[in-house]
């Protein structure tokens, strides 16, 4: 099973990761690390094979204004890639704001 949590930073993804699926290994941070793979020169999409059976959290980084900086566009547009090759796969995509889950796909474990 794989299961993406998507929000704004501080919202309880990882808290909530934790508490709705405890059998998954937790991938946190999932914009950070696309981060570190753009700097490092590396295509972040190989990221996503590793991925596969894990609770990934990760901020939501493409709502706002457009970066001016031609890498944090970059940035922005990959972070967006890598989240929809995943919530393509996964078994289920939630939103969390505030703590609250939204189920954007599959179904909501028993609480």
């Amino acid at each position: 099973m794989t299961v993406l949590l998507i929000g704004g930073a501080y919202q309880g993804k990882a808290a909530l990761a934790a508490r709705l699926y405890p059998a998954l290994p937790l991938v946190g941070n999932l914009h950070a690390r696309v981060r570190d793979e753009l700097a490092a020169g590396r295509d972040p999409m190989a990221l996503l094979p590793a991925l596969r059976g894990h609770a990934v959290t990760c901020d939501e980084v493409g709502c706002g204004v457009v970066p001016l900086d031609r890498a944090d566009e970059a940035y922005r547009e990959a972070v967006g890639r890598l989240c929809c090759a995943i919530a393509a796969e996964a078994d289920a995509v939630v939103r969390v704001m505030a703590g609250v889950p939204q189920w954007i796909k599959g179904e909501k474990p028993c609480m």
